[in-house]
């Protein structure tokens, strides 16, 4: 078996009959029951790895994680950690110390999955189990036979159902913010989605959160509580901007400096939280430092190329995109003037996804009053439904000013953008990590 066989193999599964996540109603914690029959058939390997730390959130998850990693790697812990989705190679949602998942070990795990899914069917009083719940088993075996010691565990949608509250214990449960995402799914306001966040919130842990909204975080509280876990309320905007470029962003929190090689004051306050948990693990400062310094987040308002600018982001709701056009308003190459007033031209791609309703994410895009728009489509996944380009061109012309055209192929429009663009310009390409993934492939080798 190759590595297009296998990962064929595990998206094939995803035709199955099955109950569908978030879709059942009272059934909700069937997708665990499932999985955990699962995991019991191959020898749960989720027990075998000592500490965890679980996170979830509207928006910050995946810099959380990555901040996590880093400090807990230099402070010569073994560590791994998930991501998901993954940024453009599936191997990408599985790490431990500098290192993906190789294609070579995907193969091997799947090679060994697969009479075991025949057998779990033939057992299992359940259902065929998603393909999320696939990749968190895969992640389990892999970290398992890595003997990493902690391991940084992302949330895929949600919290209190997700296939990663599998596990059996965690140090830390982070809740990064709570948001207006996946609506419908895992809620239909920010309550209803809270309360779901808050379920990953376990005895024995301890919660951490930089949400501020009050009524939000008595939610949250309610679930600590009656956990009986300690919740760590952050201040987040106890900072001060020290120096701010192209490259880094160094500022002090509580007397000390850091310094970050990601844009956007959003992931200081991300960095502050990340201090704050490695505190309490007992992390020396120096480590957390290292740490947040070493860290590189791809697809987070990522510059891949200069003269023309590139800039690949996975913003895909609208407290993300509001933090992207935050850190594009002040983007070089005349970093103290609106964007309107600078003398090079801005070109956006931009694709969604089908469940999210754009119009007031292009709103806050057309802020940055774009030269030309290209629309497309945020994936080429057949299992993934798209938000239509034509309606996405439609929302972008209401600013009259604003040129628009439709591409199918997002490559296509990547290819356009790249031929009209001069050395002072800046293409931003955001609206989904499927689409910046994607197109990442063109100046990153994978």
């Amino acid at each position: 078996m190759n590595f297009d066989k296998a990962y064929n193999y595990i998206l094939s599964l995803s035709n199955m009959p099955r109950l569908e996540y978030m879709k059942e109603g009272n059934m909700c914690d069937w997708y665990l029951k499932r999985m955990q029959f699962f995991l019991d058939l191959i020898g749960n390997p989720e027990k075998k790895i000592k500490h965890y730390i679980h996170v979830t959130g509207t928006s910050g998850k995946g810099s959380t994680v990555s901040f996590l990693h880093n400090i807990l790697q230099a402070d010569k812990r073994k560590v791994g950690s998930t991501y998901s989705p993954h940024p453009t190679v599936i191997t990408e949602r599985w790490k431990v110390g500098n290192s993906y998942m190789t294609k070579k070990e995907f193969v091997e795990i799947v090679e060994y999955l697969k009479p075991k899914l025949d057998e779990y069917l033939e057992k299992t009083p359940y259902d065929m189990l998603s393909f999320f719940e696939l990749t968190e088993v895969i992640g389990f075996i892999f970290f398992a036979q890595k003997k990493v010691d902690w391991l940084v565990l992302e949330v895929a949608c949600g919290g209190r159902y997700d296939s990663s509250n599998i596990i059996p214990y965690k140090d830390v449960a982070t809740i990064t913010n709570i948001g207006l995402d996946h609506v419908g799914i895992i809620g239909n306001n920010k309550e209803e989605i809270a309360y779901e966040k808050a379920g990953i919130i376990k005895s024995g842990c301890t919660a951490f959160t930089t949400e501020q909204d009050k009524k939000i975080l008595n939610i949250i509280e309610t679930e600590a509580d009656l956990q009986k876990v300690n919740l760590e309320k952050l201040k987040i905007n106890d900072y001060k901007i020290i120096k701010e470029n192209i490259n880094k962003i160094i500022f002090s929190y509580q007397d000390e400096e850091y310094e970050l090689q990601a844009l956007g004051q959003h992931q200081i306050k991300n960095a502050i939280l990340c201090i704050n948990i490695a505190k309490f693990l007992k992390i020396k400062n120096v480590s957390i430092k290292q740490g947040l310094k070493n860290t590189l987040q791809p697809l987070r308002f990522e510059i891949v190329q200069e003269k023309p600018y590139i800039i690949l982001d996975g913003a895909h709701n609208e407290d993300k995109i509001k933090s992207t056009v935050e850190a594009m308003k002040k983007f070089p190459p005349k970093a103290d003037q609106p964007r309107a007033e600078k003398n090079n031209n801005l070109y956006l791609i931009v694709g969604f996804s089908g469940d999210k309703k754009v119009s007031n994410m292009i709103k806050s895009l057309s802020t940055l009053h774009p030269t030309f728009v290209c629309a497309t489509k945020n994936t080429s996944n057949h299992f993934r439904k798209v938000a239509d380009p034509k309606v996405i061109a439609k929302e972008f012309a209401k600013n009259k000013n604003t040129k628009t055209k439709i591409f199918l192929d997002p490559h296509d429009a990547l290819a356009f953008c790249l031929s009209k663009m001069k050395k002072n310009d800046a293409l931003l390409i955001t609206g989904s990590i499927f689409l910046s993934g994607e197109l990442r492939q063109k100046f990153k080798k994978i």
